[in-house]
Parts: C-alpha cells; sequence; structure tokens
C-alpha cells in the first residue's frame, strides 16, 4: 500500500530549522497564532482540586438540586488557597435527579463526578425547563468579544495605525499615559457605512422587508491584553484576529481600560453524565440543556450530555472543553435548528469534543465574536455543520476535525435569520474531513481550507438566487493533508516549548526503558479486614474507598435489581489464613442479578475497580508508565463459565476509546458446558493492533479450589509489553509465565487504565421479562479476591488524555 502523500501548505509551513513560516498577503495579514486558545492561554495542565465535600443519591426519584447546591455553597464559603482554589465537590456514582440548575457563583469552586458512563454520576434532569450546571458569578460584568456601543463618559484612546493587518500584536496609539502593562483593554473598530456597502451588506432584503446586517454607528470590541509598551507602541499578549484599515473605520478605532471585568474565575465542571428526556421538538420548545460557563480560566472535561438541546454555551475567555460530548437521538424538528456547540467568547479551546446528531447546527458562534477559538480532534457525527452563524465571527480553527456526513461554512448567511450576513472571516479548517466546505472570500479578508478533505460547494448568497456566485476562498492542498499535522500544536510547541503539549495530552515523549527492580515503587494495596465481617456492601465499597478503590458495579446499586442479595463478604479463610473478599453472582429459580439494575439486560456484574480520583491516579495505569500489579483469587469447583464472556479480571481504558477492556482473564466453555478454560484476551486500539486470545485453552480444572497468585507487568504505550505469572499456591506449580512486546497497551483519547475485579458474565441472550431466567447453564458461582498490590516505575505524575 502506498503511503499517503503528505505536503506543505503555502500559508503555514516549516522551514529547515522546524521553525513556522507564514505566508502574508501585500497588507500584511496572515493567518494567526491560534495557540493562545485555552486555559491559562494555552499549554497549561488543567488543575486537579481536591474534593472538601462528597455528596451521595438520594433515593430514586427525589430531587437532588438543593442536595448538591448545599455541597456547591459550603465549599463556595471557604477560603481560596494562593492559587484561587478553594476545592471541589465530588459526586459518588449514581443518579442524581434534578428538577433545578446546579450553579457555581463563586471563584476557585470545582463539582466532579465519578465517571461520565451509566455507572459514574449521572444528573437525571427533571422538573421545569433549566440548564443542568451552569458557572457564572452572576455579577455585572463586562461581556468581552461582542458588538456593543460606547459608554458615555468612557476614557478612550485613539489608535493612529493606518493599517493593522489581521495576526499582528501591535498597535500605535497617540497617548499612552493611562496605560500599563497587564492592563485589560477593549480595540474598538466602528462599524461604518462606508464598510458596510463595502462588505456588500447594504442591500439585505427578506420578503420585501430591508434586513440590517450590523448597524452604522456599532462597534466592534475585541478584548485583549497588554504585554509590552514601547514608546507609543503596544505589543498585545494575543495577536488580533481581524484587520483595521482606516479606510473604513473612519479613522476611529479606539481602545478602552477595561480591568473590571467581574468573571468567575478557576470553575470546571468534570466526570459528569447528564441525562435529559429526548427532545424531538423545536429548539424554541427545548426543556433542558447542558451546561452554560461565562467565566476566566474555567474548564469542563469529560462530560457526557444526553439528549440535550443548545447544550453547551460559553462566554468570556480562556476556557477548555476537553472531552465533552453530545448525543442527540431524538430528531429535531423545525427549519430553524439548535447550536450544540456555543462558543461565543474568547481563546476557547474544545479538544477532543464530539457531537451526534441530526437537523442540528454542530457548532455556530453569535455576533461580534473573535478567536481564536480552535476545534481540536473533535468528531461530528450526522448531517449537521460547523459555521460563523452571524454578524462577523472571525477567528475559528478547526484542526484535525472530522464531519464525515456534515459541514464546515465560513460563508455569507445573507438574509438569513434576521440579516446574519457575513458570518466568518480569517477562520482556517486544517486537515479536516468534511462531506462539504462552503468557504467564500468576504471582501478585504480571508479564509481557508488547508489539507482537508471533502467537496467544495460554491453558493449565491441566500435569497439572492439571481445573483453571482460568491467568491470562493482559499483551498490549498485540497483533499491532501499537510504537514504540521495540527496546527494549533505546532503554534503551541514553538511557542511555548514541548512541556506545553506534554501539559494538555499531546507532547511526544520517548519511550521509557524496560524497568530495573529498583525502579519500581510500592503504590498501594489492599487486604479484607476483620472488622467488615457480616458488613453489607456499604460498609465495603467505603473501606475500598479508602485504599484506592471502590465497589460501585454490583446488583446492591439499584433497587431495580438484587438490591437486598449480598453480593460481596468478607470471609476468613483457612488456607490463607486472613480475610478475604467474597463476590457472588446468583443465576437461580428465585433470583437472577441483573446489570446495576437493568432487568432485562444480556449480562449481569459485580466489580470492584480502582478509582478514577487523581489522589489514586497511582493507582492506575497512566501513558508511558511500567505497573505491576499482584493479587490473589479462588474460584469454587464445578465452576461454570458463559459461553460468551465470564471475566474475573479487566485492564480497562478510562475515557476516549473505552468500549472492549485492553487485557480480561475471562473464563470460558463450550454449548455443553464442557471444555472449561481459562483464557487471556487482547483487545488493541483497532483491528490491526488487537491480538485476540493470546493465552487458551488453560484447564479450569486446574484453578478449582485453588489460590491462584497473579503477577501483571503491563507498560502503557501503543507498543508495550504485558507479561502474566500465574502461580497455584497450593504446590507452587506456574500456570502461565509469558511474556507479549510490541502489544498494544493503550486506547486513543484515554487518561488512563483502571483495574477490574469480578464476575462480569453474559446471561447468553437478552432477559424478556424479570422471570426469565438464563438456558446457557450458569448458576450462583462465587470469587475470592486478596492481596492486591501496585507497583509503578517511571510514574507519570500529570496524566492527561493521549492519544
Amino acid at each position: 500500500m502506498a503511503q499517503q502523500q503528505i505536503i506543505k501548505s503555502k500559508w503555514v509551513y516549516t522551514d529547515d530549522t522546524g521553525k513556522l513560516i507564514y505566508k502574508q498577503t501585500k497588507k500584511g495579514d496572515r493567518i494567526a497564532d491560534f495557540s493562545f486558545a485555552g486555559y491559562k492561554g494555552g499549554g497549561v495542565t488543567l488543575p486537579y482540586i481536591p474534593a472538601k465535600l462528597t455528596v451521595h443519591p438520594l433515593g430514586d426519584n427525589e430531587d437532588c438540586t438543593n442536595h448538591i447546591q448545599k455541597a456547591i455553597d459550603i465549599v463556595s464559603e471557604l477560603p481560596q488557597n494562593a492559587h484561587g482554589f478553594r476545592g471541589a465537590v465530588l459526586l459518588a456514582p449514581g443518579r442524581y435527579v434534578c428538577n433545578g440548575s446546579l450553579q457555581i457563583k463563586a471563584d476557585g469552586v470545582v463539582l466532579r463526578g465519578s465517571g461520565s458512563d451509566p455507572s459514574g454520576s449521572v444528573i437525571v434532569m427533571a422538573g421545569g425547563k433549566h440548564t443542568a450546571i451552569i458557572l457564572n458569578n452572576k455579577l455585572h460584568q463586562r461581556v468581552g468579544n461582542r458588538i456593543g456601543e460606547i459608554s458615555s463618559g468612557e476614557a478612550c484612546i485613539k489608535v493612529i495605525d493606518k493599517y493593522i493587518p489581521a495576526g499582528a500584536y501591535k498597535l500605535t496609539v497617540d497617548n499612552v499615559s493611562r496605560l500599563s502593562v497587564g492592563d485589560n483593554i477593549e480595540i474598538r473598530k466602528p462599524v461604518t457605512e462606508k464598510w458596510i456597502k463595502f462588505m456588500k451588506m447594504d442591500n439585505l432584503v427578506r420578503d420585501g422587508k430591508t434586513q440590517t446586517w450590523i448597524k452604522a454607528g456599532k462597534f466592534l470590541i475585541a478584548e485583549r491584553t497588554i504585554a509590552a509598551i514601547d514608546g507609543n507602541i503596544i505589543t498585545l499578549t494575543v495577536p488580533l484576529i481581524d484587520c483595521y484599515d482606516s479606510n473604513y473605520t473612519d479613522d476611529n478605532t479606539t481602545i478602552v481600560v477595561a480591568n473590571n471585568v467581574g468573571r468567575l474565575k478557576q470553575c470546571g465542571v468534570e466526570n459528569i453524565r447528564i441525562e435529559s428526556p429526548a427532545q424531538a421538538v423545536n429548539h424554541s420548545k427545548a426543556l433542558y440543556y447542558a451546561l452554560r460557563i461565562n467565566g476566566e480560566d474555567c474548564w469542563a472535561k469529560d462530560i457526557n450530555a444526553m439528549e440535550t438541546m443548545e447544550s453547551i454555551g460559553i462566554g468570556g475567555r480562556r476556557i477548555t472543553l476537553q472531552q465533552v460530548n453530545v448525543i442527540r437521538k431524538a430528531l429535531h424538528q423545525g427549519a430553524s435548528k439548535p447550536a450544540e456547540f456555543a462558543p461565543n467568547g474568547g481563546q476557547i479551546l474544545l479538544d477532543r469534543c464530539s457531537v451526534e446528531g441530526d437537523n442540528i447546527w454542530f457548532a455556530a458562534l453569535g455576533a461580534g465574536q473573535t478567536g481564536p477559538i480552535v476545534f481540536l480532534n473533535c468528531t461530528f457525527k450526522g448531517n449537521g455543520r460547523i459555521e460563523g452563524h452571524q454578524r462577523w465571527s472571525t477567528g475559528i480553527l478547526l484542526d484535525n476535525c472530522s464531519l464525515p456526513n456534515g459541514g464546515i461554512d465560513f460563508k455569507n448567511r445573507g438574509s438569513m435569520g434576521s440579516g446574519h450576513g457575513w458570518g466568518t472571516a480569517w477562520s482556517v479548517a486544517w486537515n479536516c474531513t468534511a462531506k462539504s466546505y462552503v468557504n467564500q472570500l468576504p471582501p478585504g479578508t480571508y479564509n481557508w481550507v488547508i489539507g482537508s478533505k471533502g467537496e467544495s460547494t460554491p453558493l449565491r448568497r441566500p435569497f439572492n438566487q439571481s445573483g453571482p456566485t460568491l467568491p470562493v476562498g482559499i483551498f490549498d492542498s485540497h483533499n491532501i493533508s499537510v504537514t504540521p499535522q495540527s496546527l494549533y500544536l505546532a503554534q503551541l510547541k514553538e511557542r511555548l516549548g514541548n512541556t506545553a503539549l506534554q501539559n494538555i495530552g499531546y507532547g511526544l515523549s520517548e519511550q521509557n526503558p524496560i524497568p530495573k527492580e529498583t525502579d519500581y515503587i510500592f503504590q498501594g494495596g489492599m487486604q479484607a479486614d476483620a472488622s467488615l465481617r457480616n458488613r453489607d456492601f456499604n460498609a465495603i465499597h467505603e473501606y475500598m474507598r479508602s485504599l484506592g478503590w471502590d465497589y460501585s458495579e454490583h446488583p446492591n446499586i439499584s433497587k431495580h435489581d438484587h438490591y437486598q442479595g449480598i453480593h460481596c463478604e468478607v470471609i476468613f479463610d483457612r488456607t490463607l489464613q486472613q480475610y478475604v473478599f467474597n463476590f457472588i453472582n446468583h443465576a437461580n429459580t428465585e433470583v437472577l442479578d441483573s446489570d446495576r439494575g437493568r432487568l432485562l439486560s444480556d449480562r449481569q456484574r459485580n466489580e470492584m475497580k480502582s478509582q478514577t480520583n487523581y489522589n489514586w491516579h497511582k493507582l492506575n495505569g497512566n501513558w508511558n508508565e511500567w505497573q505491576r500489579l499482584e493479587w490473589k483469587f479462588r474460584i469454587s469447583k464445578d465452576f461454570r463459565p458463559s459461553t460468551s464472556f465470564c471475566h474475573l479480571h479487566q485492564l480497562k481504558a478510562q475515557e476516549g476509546n473505552n468500549g472492549a477492556p485492553l487485557i480480561t482473564i475471562s473464563t470460558r466453555c463450550d454449548k455443553d458446558g464442557n471444555n472449561k478454560r481459562v483464557q487471556i484476551i487482547h483487545t488493541g486500539d483497532n483491528k490491526k493492533s488487537s491480538k485476540g486470545v493470546i493465552i487458551d485453552n488453560l484447564p479450569l480444572s486446574d484453578f478449582e479450589e485453588e489460590w491462584i497468585q497473579v503477577e501483571t507487568e503491563m507498560h502503557y504505550t501503543h507498543h508495550g509489553v504485558f507479561r502474566i505469572k500465574l502461580t497455584r499456591i497450593s504446590d507452587g506449580k506456574i500456570l502461565v509465565n509469558q511474556s507479549f512486546s510490541d502489544i498494544d497497551l493503550w486506547r486513543k483519547g484515554a487518561t488512563n487504565i483502571r483495574n477490574k475485579f469480578g464476575i462480569y458474565r453474559s446471561l447468553g441472550r437478552k432477559m424478556k421479562s424479570s422471570s426469565d431466567r438464563p438456558d446457557n447453564g450458569i448458576k450462583d458461582e462465587n470469587l475470592q479476591l486478596a492481596d492486591f498490590k501496585v507497583y509503578e516505575a517511571f510514574t507519570n505524575f500529570n496524566p492527561q488524555p493521549h492519544d
């Protein structure tokens, strides 16, 4: 197979030394440096804030809004530390019915769940119309980037440059006496009749009525910070996205000091699932929205928003959304569509986010927004589109985004809406894949589609079908990828170095060498305690939590399952002469355990796992770490596996491509119940990297009624190492001792690999009713577990999502 051709863009490319070179127009305009998008201005690790309070769900269908809000309010009253943080509120695993919004209104507060999958922390939206989570201090504050007016009495400073090109950092003013380095300023570009006419936005008509694009006398306002002052020349921390031409501004561009912004700062939402009832309605009738952030240096990560509408709205600046996903199965009704992401602020980074849905805008910007606004490695499934929606939003970068059945539009919307007109300028699609692009060229500006695959679709201006096809923007290296692969990451690396890439989960790091014995450090362990005898699952769960594990995936967590049954107990084992955990799965005529309350499931689950809490990341496998796990297990005599799957142990990716486990120790038998065996199975990041059953046909009889010592060693990379040794304790017989090199031990987008233990098995088919029972021969079984120990070499102290 021939290697795919990769070439350089004409507009941004690296020279022989690796430096980025930018092509400029005759006036000096260029593609801007987008690397300032994101938390703290890009290249900064999202912080981990320790939990001060933990909240548990109330009873079924009981409103948890006030219950959670009270905890948020308590943490909001705590003092801020030196970094501006107060603490986090941790939602324990479970389902939280909320009839109203959860609101963070104080700086330095984080709302963190225990996972965004169904077994994590689920906000179940109910009641009247509301947004699930709001980050906004509700104070009167300056809006930032916008279309606005000059208030009377403001001290404006005149900009005297005749032309400031797009992508520039410098501007000249007539007086710097009222300015200081570090000042927050607003640069105000006047909207004049002359410019409106030049943009051909003076003749918008719909249904015989004149439409106004932007009213003359308004200002396009960009928020920036002063980095340096040299004479009358001001250098900005972040480049200007738009150009400023005195011929069209009546030589009246000004700046004003705007230090009194008043935004919420240093707040985040993490590891939460938001579930809305299906909303197959027009967005004007929507009831439930997922998240609104209006702040500065804030973030949201690992959020799954299910069936919400107009789901994510962002205002302010320097905000990162990381692995925020919107899934819409209910079809939106009507021609006017909702925007699932509305990043209406400055320096916003959407990293590995996604939308799934039809008849929607995947993302759309409002009026007067100016970047850098970056979509990095985002995926959009369905027939939706992305665009600057109206009235001159500038500076969008779509970097390595995938829209296989959707489109990217940098276009003139003409009289659509209420006269949306030119929606986007100075925007870039870099190495993207889309079904189609509407890439148009606003007068005096540029839009670029570079190294991207998909069809160019020239159009006329809407409601002007007798008019000409509008000029097509720049298509550079169309349908052939360019280098660097990512513009944002290349710009970030050039500005801040490889460490900045590592901080956000992208930095290339050398493959850690094979560790020596002395490189391994004990990270944590767990042994059953006598105090847990005759205690229920809650006590066992709390004990495990104190040591870095948890017990939250079992029938007792749901009243729709075998809630009153015993599924884990602590018993004394005479062979080991110690207390051990005994996990029990039921499949008899009286009781059939299910999968966490899913009564008509095709499987049952009873497992403990390592925590994803940052305090316990040392128990999980992180990118490029070496890890050893040691533990013991025993299965009963005549243990009956499933013919499909019956896992006793899993290494499972957290976040990212986390469907199937990476490694499982499983038991299996034939349909007649014979050929009972133990298997070790590997499933890589994709089909090509999956090795399938790597160890097979270990007779189950060698394991029955025997304690087995398990020792595994893993190097967590795409070209990793997996070693496993199974020793029968009674006679010291080594049942397995194998090693696999160059094995894929990572999942794209994963944050870590967690270890799971218990019985997770197939019922053979989906149960038809609560009285149905499996017919594949499985029965009540138990699995005993003991002596968990975790060791690591070359610990990754800053685990981040990694591809």
